[in-house]
């Protein structure tokens, strides 16, 4: 059986995963109901960024991770290669951003946080939130096993729990609370490469290798999964509502239930390639453009807000299910006329 088969299926759903990004930064069912909003945005639509950690992880993780001077060599062109990426979505969004006003009064130390922690625009803290993610792991991997890894980065995604979604609550734990605050003065959220990246991409490592094992060892079966995510994503809708009742969210970027939801959703995901009688072959272009949409989207944000106020298109943000519909239209046709230029098909 070719080992490649499933892969296709993380590559449709990196597309998928991409809009759900858009429908964070846009907020779609706001016209209809906050709560149904809430619901879509601040709950299932944040497996995306996970997703794509955890796509990160089994590909690249696992060569980086392997013993001897060869892994150092690796990390460095996995963070050339990304950090050039970054570089380039900071020259495109310079212009936006100074234009917003973000960079008004900055001091070297706000620069550098902007550049580590949070992304100089709001969707780029992804880029050094992998960079970093990545390098805690390679350290780790020098010093520790697999199990030991997951221990510490379970620790660190618990520790970024108590900056994010229970916040609230660590004000019955001084201490804590006054450990998180201190942290705020380095980064703005705990979504970043220290507490949110390294279990994901420590995960998708986890679960490319278990996929690879005999039936037995491997992971479990359809059903399983299925039944799994079911029942963690229900929990994970109660949880977070709950965190929003008692006030407890000062970001909603992470949960205690997201790890097991995407267990079971990239269990499904790479779940195809076990049976003989399905194939789901890679789709290299469906990536590219899915990468194009991540990073394009915001500047067609500003490109549609500037078109609605043209005479009879105030519909465009007025309505908010209409204006994710356009931005996606446009960030889709963006994406896929890019990733038809000559040259873009090498990766």
């Amino acid at each position: 059986m070719n080992q490649k088969a499933s892969f296709g299926g993380l590559d449709r759903f990196r597309l998928a995963a991409a809009l759900l990004v858009v429908a964070i930064h846009t907020s779609p069912l706001t016209c209809f109901s906050p709560e149904a909003d809430f619901l879509l945005t601040r709950i299932f639509a944040r497996v995306a960024v996970p997703f794509f950690l955890m796509v990160t992880g089994q590909f690249v993780l696992p060569r980086i991770m392997e013993p001897g001077p060869g892994a150092g060599k690796k990390l460095r062109r996995y963070l050339t290669r990304t950090g050039v990426l970054y570089l380039a979505c900071i020259v495109l969004y310079l212009p936006l951003g100074i234009y917003a006003g973000h960079y008004r009064d900055l001091n070297p130390a706000q620069v550098l946080r902007l550049l580590v922690w949070d992304g100089t625009f709001y969707h780029l803290w992804y880029f050094p939130a992998c960079m970093l993610g990545m390098t805690l792991l390679w350290l780790l991997s020098r010093r520790l096993n697999m199990r030991a890894m997951a221990y510490a980065c379970a620790v660190l995604y618990l520790f970024g729990l108590c900056g994010d979604s229970y916040y609230g609550l660590t004000a019955y734990l001084p201490p804590l609370r006054g450990l998180c605050d201190l942290g705020f003065h380095v980064w703005s959220h705990t979504r970043n490469g220290v507490f949110l990246a390294p279990l994901f991409l420590l995960m998708g490592a986890y679960m490319g290798r278990r996929r690879e094992q005999p039936v037995g060892k491997s992971l479990p079966g359809v059903p399983v999964l299925g039944a799994g995510l079911t029942l963690c994503l229900a929990g994970m809708t109660g949880e977070a509502f709950l965190l929003r009742y008692i006030n407890s969210l000062r970001h909603d970027s992470m949960y205690l239930l997201l790890v097991p939801v995407m267990y079971c959703l990239y269990g499904l995901l790479l779940s195809p390639g076990q049976s003989k009688n399905e194939n789901c072959p890679p789709c290299p272009r469906l990536r590219r453009i899915s990468t194009a949409v991540y990073i394009l989207h915001p500047a067609v944000i500003v490109a549609v807000r500037i078109c609605s106020r043209l005479p009879g298109l105030q519909s465009l943000t007025d309505q908010s299910l209409i204006h994710y519909l356009a931005v996606c239209m446009l960030s889709l046709a963006s994406a896929w006329l890019l990733t038809a230029l000559p040259g873009s098909r090498k990766s």
